[in-house]
């Protein structure tokens, strides 16, 4: 974490603005350290902030014991003596961790970084959002995963752009774009997130749709945005998408609860048989698959694990996302239905 980007960070409950304590850094990059609120204390841990609250917190805390050893002598005693002596999650905190899991997996063991991925990331977000409109902007990342859009953002000119996800993916966020000036990546829950209302746009793609209560993060989402600013997600489309509904969801029944190392081996065979068909057909345009004949085989490897891993997905009209936008109070709301079965939907603040 870079020094000038604690100012923008806050106390996810009462927006106090936090302050750092710095147990080593490099040059200008905090490495390990403390954030603190009037009320609460959030560490910084190689490299990023880990601003999760209540329960989330203290099972991070527990799978991040080293921390606590090491620095002990530099974390006043009060932040340690308020640490529960046990952990005992909700069942929509499991979800959010299992769901945490899953993608940490598919992202630390199966991603690799590609030349398509400008191309992909502005497929999300069209019709409505084009590179020119990253430009000194200030972006939020919402379930930045592998931090491969959150790169991409970068790259564009971007004044600031933070990638912030639940699991231990953010690692594999930070090591690939957390060098850059204008990246801050923070592990962050997305219904509790740590920042007052600073952001141009507020983008999460392909993760709405995997959590408890969907809803409830675009919400979440929303009061992050400024006045004037735009929101704008992607998600899975319940309208012509029968192959997910009728095929990809009764095989995720059983296929989730499989070990990840094994279901990776495979998802060589669906990847496999989405690669050929893409060989043999001549355009993108071409079905079934034509939007993957552009990807290289891993990231439809890729693709195929999130499928069949995840412990839950939601499909949805665009009707229904647009009232999202509405509850919201946004306006100027636009909606558009990909051809491969996702909805891009947009609004400003």
């Amino acid at each position: 974490m870079h020094l000038h980007h604690v100012r923008f960070l806050k106390d996810p409950n009462t927006k106090q603005q936090l302050e750092l304590i710095i147990f080593n850094k490099k040059g200008e990059n905090v490495l390990n350290g403390l954030l603190v609120s009037g009320s609460d204390w959030f560490p910084v841990v190689d490299g990023i902030p880990r601003i999760l609250v209540g329960n989330l917190k203290s099972e991070f805390l527990k799978c991040h014991a080293d921390f606590l050893f090491r620095f002990k002598k530099q974390i006043p005693k009060r932040f340690l003596n308020s640490l529960p002596d046990s952990v005992s999650l909700s069942s929509s905190e499991r979800h959010q961790v299992k769901t945490g899991s899953s993608f940490s997996y598919e992202w630390k063991n199966i991603y690799v970084e590609n030349s398509v991925e400008k191309s992909n990331y502005l497929h999300f977000l069209k019709p409505y959002l084009r590179e020119n409109n990253m430009k000194g902007a200030t972006i939020l990342d919402a379930g930045c995963g592998s931090g491969r859009f959150t790169k991409q953002a970068a790259s564009m000119q971007s004044q600031l752009i933070v990638g912030t996800d639940i699991g231990d993916t953010v690692e594999v966020a930070y090591q690939l774009s957390g060098h850059l000036k204008n990246v801050l990546i923070v592990q962050a829950d997305i219904y509790s997130l740590p920042f007052g209302r600073i952001f141009n746009i507020v983008h999460s793609i392909g993760v709405l749709h995997h959590l408890p209560t969907p809803s409830d993060g675009f919400l979440s989402l929303a009061n992050v945005a400024k006045t004037g600013g735009k929101v704008l997600i992607w998600v899975y489309n319940r309208r012509g998408n029968a192959r997910a509904l009728f095929l990809y969801e009764p095989l995720r029944i059983f296929t989730r609860l499989l070990p990840k190392s094994f279901l990776y081996k495979l998802c060589y065979i669906p990847a496999g048989i989405v690669h050929s068909i893409n060989l043999i057909t001549k355009k993108a345009s071409d079905p079934p698959f034509g939007y993957y004949r552009q990807f290289p085989f891993n990231m439809k490897l890729n693709d195929a694990f999130d499928v069949l891993a995840t412990p839950k997905s939601n499909y949805y009209y665009v009707e229904e996302i647009v009232s999202w936008f509405k509850r919201a109070g946004l306006k100027n709301i636009k909606a558009f239905e990909h051809p491969e079965a996702g909805i891009t939907c947009i609004g400003t603040k």
